[in-house]
């Protein structure tokens, strides 16, 4: 259980992480699709390059190409596609092939190098004289390292572009959470002032309807007294003795509730914890109401044992106006925390309204206050722990709290 303000902080914080990833992750989306698609294009675009250019070579040296080829004159090729391979950008090597397919030059001079690979694209362009008759084939190589190395250069400029993108989302998104969050901050906090005004108001006004009642509550019970020194304790006297002690219960049980719930949690053992409470169910002992603790492993758990010993202690008062006569009470180790089952022996609850058990002023007892079980209620939402109600299965009442802490084994 939380408060208003503290769901509100949670939620700005959400809010504020929120903007800023989503538009973090589409500005990062599309610096991405970004690049693929400037890689390609660019990549596209180096290889038409290419192809442009071989065919604009060609039609230059074709006239001198095909006196070549009918001279049978490698020397001449090599001269000439040597010098192609220089003017066309990308181009790693040329072959040319006689009208039979037979090799004739290239322009490495290196014939191993015209075996096709992963490295090269390679374009075939078949040759023909001015008639159309077939005089041979040219092989161009295209070499993909050189075309990436181009895109490389290329892209330092779009990868800065692109860092300016996301930096520039990203402080959208920061100022965006900024404007989303501000008016559920400025309500967090008039909340947390109002609450703390609210606190302030309950204590003063607690306290001084406590001050305003203690006085007459004394002057009667000093009467009480008076009466009782002359000699007079008829059934009258005996019962305003009894009605000012229960208006007193009734005012601090008021005064108790009114205030806020401070928890000071501090590190005990499960040990140290079943013993805390044991000291605080002994003088249950002289009524009659007999208290069992038992917890299974020991551990270490940061708690607040003075509120788990308030909620102890009332349930053993209300199990003693039950009829209980005994009480058992189980520490759990459980997920992120640690459990107390309570059981007694009592009536249970009979009719009572079990969605009402917590509410402060319901009871089923003719002289309750009903602010017993709100007082419990209110330390569990102090200390963000879930307590329930219900009837035990051998009959009587069972409790459970579950209190969310820190859980260290023993060292």
């Amino acid at each position: 259980m939380n408060s208003p303000s503290e769901k509100a902080e949670r939620l700005v914080k959400r809010l504020k992480r929120r903007p800023i990833l989503l538009i973090g992750l589409l500005a990062l989306t599309a610096v991405m699709v970004n690049v693929v698609l400037f890689v390609y294009i660019q990549y596209i675009a180096e290889v038409n390059s290419a192809k442009h250019f071989i065919e604009a070579q060609r039609k230059i040296v074709s006239s001198d190409l095909e006196k070549y080829l009918e001279d049978d004159n490698s020397f001449g090729i090599f001269t000439l596609i040597t010098r192609l391979t220089d003017a066309v950008p990308h181009l790693d090597n040329i072959a040319v092939y006689n009208s039979d397919g037979l090799y004739m030059a290239d322009g490495k001079v290196d014939r191993d190098s015209l075996t096709p690979d992963v490295n090269n694209i390679v374009f075939r362009i078949p040759l023909t004289d001015k008639l159309g008759k077939h005089i041979g084939t040219m092989e161009f190589f295209i070499s993909r390292v050189s075309i990436v190395k181009v895109i490389v250069t290329n892209i330092s400029s779009l990868i800065l572009l692109n860092l300016l993108i996301i930096v520039s989302a990203l402080l959208t998104g920061l100022y965006l959470s900024q404007r989303m969050t501000k008016p559920i901050s400025d309500y967090s906090k008039l909340h947390e002032e109002n609450r703390q005004k609210h606190e302030t108001r309950m204590e003063n006004l607690s306290f001084g309807l406590a001050q305003e009642l203690a006085e007459p509550i004394d002057e009667i019970n000093r009467i009480v007294d008076s009466l009782e020194r002359q000699g007079h304790r008829h059934a009258d006297i005996m019962s305003i003795r009894n009605e000012t002690f229960k208006l007193g219960e009734r005012i601090g049980e008021f005064v108790e509730y009114s205030l806020p719930v401070k928890i000071t949690a501090s590190k005990v053992t499960l040990a140290e914890l079943g013993d805390y409470i044991r000291r605080k169910a002994s003088r249950y002992i002289q009524k009659n109401l007999i208290t069992a603790v038992h917890y299974a492993d020991d551990v270490k758990v940061t708690v607040d044992r003075s509120k788990i010993g308030k909620i102890v202690t009332v349930l053993l008062s209300n199990s003693l106006d039950a009829g209980a006569k005994n009480a058992v009470i189980n520490l759990n180790v459980v997920k992120k925390g640690i459990e107390l089952i309570y059981n007694d022996d009592g009536k249970g609850f009979g009719d009572a309204d079990m969605d009402k058990i917590f509410q402060p002023y319901y009871t089923t007892k003719a002289d309750g206050s009903g602010l017993g079980l709100a007082v419990c209620a209110a330390i569990a939402e102090a200390m963000s722990a879930e307590i329930t109600a219900s009837d035990g299965e051998e009959g009587g009442a069972r409790f459970r709290i579950v209190i969310p802490c820190e859980v260290t084994d023993l060292v």
